[in-house]
């Protein structure tokens, strides 16, 4: 996805980077244009090596707030999870946040030789979609089992704290703030979209352990190979949160199958997940999916995304705020 944010890099820098990582120059290199946020390149080494290099801007200005800290935060998220030892994820051969090789930060990780699994999902049977989400349930408890000492982004942040309540709430009112910097209209006032958060603080309140969430975790950032789930990839929005916030249980990643093998997985572990009454988790999913409703409609004024896109982004944004209003009368 062409973004404005997305820092392209030279021959010679890109040769620089392989030069002080693996040894080596680069022979050749192709980017990768799936991302959204961060620019990525294939490298062939000139030993014959392959690497993926992902590449932050040079500054954080005039990013949203939920997007400043993104590449340490996917490195040390994949760090964590990769000390579990069972989740697959792609090794990461090294980070450099000196800015002293190239102007802005970057990582050098594993490529990767599947295929993502939002191209290759229409391609396969009913039966392996059925078992590779399954083993993505499985998987995603086991990385839900990390605990935080907070709640919220995954750096430091002043958002950040003890009550999911207010966090979740800041959260949301992070983004509505950048949408009101940029002058985004939304399909509903801001007013009253921050009544509605306040009417479900107490559904909040009962989640009460700051868990590892990867939450950007769409079929594009699941890798599988040879009907398997191969690896998860862009743990850059990873947050410390409430584990039904996970794309995997809302409105447009649910699948029976993924929550089975969550639940599953959920046997072999102290305590049970998700946390609270059932009234208060089917409160919070109806909710959730407004925090990626608005993202992704003020992201596009960020990174400027065309008018079809952002028009598509609009009326999602529309039709979830009428879906959320449906599913909370209902309980």
């Amino acid at each position: 996805m062409e973004s404005v944010t997305k820092r392209k890099l030279t021959a010679a820098e890109i040769g620089r980077i392989s030069e002080k990582a693996f040894g080596c120059g680069c022979a050749q290199f192709e980017e990768l244009n799936e991302g959204w946020a961060n620019s990525a390149y294939k490298l062939e080494l000139a030993d014959g090596r392959l690497a993926v290099l992902k590449v932050a801007a040079e500054s954080e200005e005039g990013r949203m707030r939920c997007e400043r800290g993104l590449m340490r935060t996917e490195v040390e998220a994949m760090r964590r999870i990769q000390a579990l030892g069972t989740v697959p994820l792609p090794d990461i051969y090294s980070y450099d946040d000196s800015r002293t090789i190239v102007p802005c930060e970057y990582f050098l990780m594993e490529n990767l030789t599947g295929t993502t699994y939002d191209k290759a999902r229409e391609e396969l049977s009913e039966e392996i979609r059925v078992s590779i989400d399954t083993r993505l349930g499985g998987y995603f408890r086991q990385i839900h089992g990390i605990e935080g000492r907070e709640f919220g982004y995954y750096l430091p942040n002043a958002s950040n704290g003890p009550a999911w309540d207010g966090v979740f709430i800041a959260l949301m009112h992070d983004v509505m703030q950048d949408g009101r910097d940029a002058g985004v209209e939304l399909p509903m006032a801001y007013e009253e979209l921050g009544v509605q958060l306040e009417l479900c603080r107490d559904a909040l309140r009962e989640v009460k352990t700051p868990r590892l969430i990867h939450w950007d975790s769409w079929p594009g950032n699941v890798f599988v190979r040879d009907g398997q789930a191969q690896s998860l990839i862009d743990f850059e929005r990873a947050l410390w949160a409430d584990p039904l916030m996970e794309y995997g249980f809302g409105k447009f990643g649910y699948s029976p199958a993924f929550e089975a093998g969550y639940k599953a997985a959920d046997a072999a572990f102290a305590p049970r997940l998700p946390e609270g009454s059932e009234r208060s988790q089917a409160v919070r999913r109806a909710l959730y999916p407004m925090y990626l409703d608005l993202v992704m409609r003020v992201e596009c004024d960020y990174r400027g995304f065309g008018s079809d896109h952002t028009q598509w982004a609009h009326d999602n944004l529309r039709d979830g705020w009428e879906r959320f209003l449906q599913a909370e009368k209902s309980v």
